[in-house]
């Protein structure tokens, strides 16, 4: 398995293995003592994302800016008026994120001597200002932002963008991303190598499926990057 550059998703990746916003939000709503059906809260939530898509403020939006505004339309879409409870719940969602962040700089730090890397995600025009301010983008060499880009996973010409920044072929790139559909069925059919980050209660049984890397955490990329290269040192003596 030769890699020379690893290309990785930001929500659900970067920012918190494995874990849909969507998700987030629905456990969110219980701890701070809401229970609402899950399709009010979806409903709310996609509102919430497409306002936020739609919105060119948010552009420019730092992390907690872009929560301040995204739960904002959710409550309002719920007809919740709770000051308290927007805030809390912006709180413990951008806490958690920076948390995440700071453990995924910590595995890209240690993969940036060896790989050239870029991040490729489906977002509001901010993923560049989210990874400054969490000090990764000066780890990478690019970021294909959808709505830079012009067109959102699964459509290859994002891939296509990114892989024109980092400067490798798709068959020495790595993408890793949450997402079967749009991270990793859609990497594979461009010719990238793919890892699937997946909770353990859900990894598949091996060789079912086409990621070439299946992981719960960032943390074990390292360890299956290194062991797959020893297979393939092995494999060509």
């Amino acid at each position: 398995m030769l890699v020379r550059g690893i290309l990785f998703d930001y929500g659900g990746t970067l920012d918190g293995a494995a874990s849909h916003w969507l998700d987030r939000f629905v456990e969110l709503y219980r701890h701070v003592g809401l229970e609402l059906p899950f399709e009010r809260t979806k409903q709310a939530f996609y509102g919430a994302d497409d306002a936020a898509y739609a919105d060119r403020r948010v552009i420019d939006m730092s992390l907690t800016e872009l929560m301040d505004f995204h739960v904002a339309v959710q409550l309002e879409r719920l007809g919740i008026t709770d000051t308290h409870v927007q805030h809390r719940l912006v709180d413990e969602f951008v806490a958690r994120s920076r948390a995440a962040l700071a453990e995924s700089r910590a595995v890209l730090a240690r993969l940036a001597p060896h790989y050239r890397l870029g991040v490729v995600s489906n977002f509001y025009g901010n993923v560049s200002r989210i990874l400054a301010d969490a000090e990764i983008l000066p780890l990478l060499s690019a970021v294909a932002d959808s709505t830079h880009v012009g067109c959102t996973k699964p459509d290859r010409r994002i891939f296509e963008h990114a892989l024109a920044g980092l400067g490798t072929e798709p068959g020495a790139t790595l993408h890793v991303g949450d997402s079967y559909e749009r991270d990793v069925c859609a990497a594979h059919a461009l010719g990238l190598q793919t890892a699937w980050l997946v909770p353990s209660a859900r990894r598949p049984a091996p060789g079912d499926g086409v990621a070439d890397l299946v992981i719960a955490s960032l943390n074990e990329l390292e360890p299956a990057l290194a062991a797959s290269a020893g297979d393939e040192g092995k494999a060509s003596r």
